[in-house]
């Protein structure tokens, strides 16, 4: 895994001077990028395509920033690729959270929402085990 980003922040606080949050990863060969937002109110994963305007691939729910406890306390956020770079992770605290493989137009979150819309078959719920079959060393 290479680690691409890593940031620290509180869940539901914009940017300062701004009205959300966001942490971008591109791979290297600058055709995908993930995207993390917060934009306040919920937190998403999003897999895009670069061919001169950047194309929505899917959207990952990550969490309701109400639903989240102890928001007052940062995290860390950390964006990691795979060698090829095809495969995007994204880590919060250490746990993974959502993973986004370009490849096959696939992505997965822990809760599994909101449905593919690309035709995507399978559960779309995020698993450790599926991490590691991605990430294994």
């Amino acid at each position: 895994m290479i680690l691409s980003v890593e940031e620290k922040f509180r869940i539901g606080e914009p940017e300062p001077g701004e009205k959300n949050r966001l942490i971008s990863s591109e791979a290297v060969n600058n055709e995908f990028q993930v995207l993390l937002e917060d934009d306040g109110t919920t937190g998403y994963f999003y897999a895009l395509r670069n061919t001169g305007e950047l194309e929505l691939l899917d959207a990952l729910h990550i969490y309701n920033v109400a639903d989240i406890e102890d928001r007052e306390v940062p995290i860390t956020a950390q964006i990691f690729w795979d060698e090829a770079q095809n495969t995007a992770v994204l880590l919060i605290n250490g746990s993974s959270h959502a993973l986004y493989d370009f490849q096959r137009q696939a992505g997965f979150c822990r809760n599994a929402f909101p449905p593919a819309k690309n035709g995507q078959l399978g559960s779309r719920e995020l698993t450790d085990e599926l991490v590691d079959k991605y990430f294994a060393a």
